[in-house]
């Protein structure tokens, strides 16, 4: 199958960037196919028609489609539509797919029919202006959309992460930005768990492997609201967040443990930290469970990775091979749990 572009979403750049589920204002409707077109407001200046699909979108694009393919969305092309002059945009942080197909009549979505399943699909809004029609795609979730191509017709296939890897691990690096989190000796937290989570990601990138997100692939902070809000529209089977430890009262503290907001989960996880001590030479300080007052959602893990107030930790902590080696059990105690399933 050809390919036209092929711009995957980088787990990095995917998990800063969220789905945000919003409710579009309706406008004038025109029906089409079974679904609802709704003229939208919009500023969006389609001023670059002929950009192609390779650069403009983080979608990927082929040509054709399978038997089985699960379409969305159905889009019909005119007979003097270029293929190659079709925009495909998207908004991670607002769940917006946006599509510019140039047609110089104005109302060929108006006699020609949408299909499709609308799976993933809360809303669609429609607008023809300078030369191309635009259709803006919320989505009601978050999805991997791949866009198909034919002679006569567009389609969208939205998958979620579980469909298409069977299962989703979320890995939280917190702080980042102005937000050093602990530090001493010229170690930050914000550095330490960046670079463990790129190991794990880079694994998992390694042996083909998806459903791996994090939260942070920058040094830019994401917000709390964000934060909760991937979390909720993921739904990971399992949510790590590493922090680095801090002990005020004394420079000697050293170890590694976990917190888990379900007692189910202490026996599998010890075995996490108990193999991570001992292939890094730290101390097991085991692991325990804490409920949050809103009550557990299961799998949630917080690994402190050992104490930056103690000088010989806090320097082994903050080298590369130390994030090498701590990403390499993450991960690999990660898929002996996926296997366990």
């Amino acid at each position: 199958m050809k390919n036209y572009g092929l711009l995957i979403l980088t787990i990095a750049a995917t998990l800063v960037c969220m789905p945000v589920m919003l409710f579009l204002f309706t406008h004038n409707d025109v029906y089409a196919g079974g679904m609802i077109l709704e003229d939208a407001k919009t500023d969006v200046e389609i001023s670059a028609v002929k950009t192609t699909l390779d650069t403009e979108s983080n979608i990927q694009i082929v040509d054709g489609i399978d038997e089985g393919d699960e379409i969305s969305l159905g889009i019909p092309l005119n007979y003097d539509t270029d293929a190659d002059a079709i925009i495909v945009q998207e908004d991670k942080v607002e769940s917006v797919i946006s599509i510019y197909i140039p047609t110089e009549d104005d109302k060929y979505y108006y006699r020609n029919e949408l299909t499709g399943s609308q799976k993933g699909i809360a809303s669609v809004e429609y607008d023809y202006k300078d030369g191309a029609a635009g259709f803006e795609i919320v989505t009601d979730g978050y999805y991997i959309a791949t866009v198909h191509l034919t002679q006569r017709e567009l389609y969208l296939e939205l998958v979620s992460p579980k469909e298409l890897y069977g299962h989703v691990f979320v890995i939280d690096a917190p702080h980042g930005g102005d937000d050093n989190g602990n530090s001493a000796y010229g170690v930050k937290e914000k550095d330490v768990s960046l670079r463990i989570a790129r190991a794990i990601a880079d694994k998992a990138e390694e042996t083909g492997v998806g459903g791996f997100y994090l939260v942070r692939g920058t040094d830019e902070p994401v917000s709390e609201e964000d934060r909760e809000r991937l979390i909720s529209l993921l739904d990971p089977d399992y949510y790590i967040c590493i922090h680095v430890d801090a002990d005020g009262d004394t420079r000697v503290t050293n170890g590694i443990r976990a917190v888990v907001d379900d007692p189910q989960d202490e026996k599998s996880v010890r075995k996490l930290v108990s193999v991570m001590a001992s292939k890094t030479g730290q101390k097991d300080l085991g692991v325990t469970a804490e409920i949050p007052e809103e009550g557990s959602r299961g799998h949630m893990i917080d690994l402190y990775t050992g104490y930056i107030t103690n000088k010989s930790e806090a320097l082994q902590i903050g080298s590369d091979e130390y994030s090498s080696s701590a990403g390499d059990v993450i991960y690999a105690w990660l898929m002996y749990e996926k296997e366990g399933e």
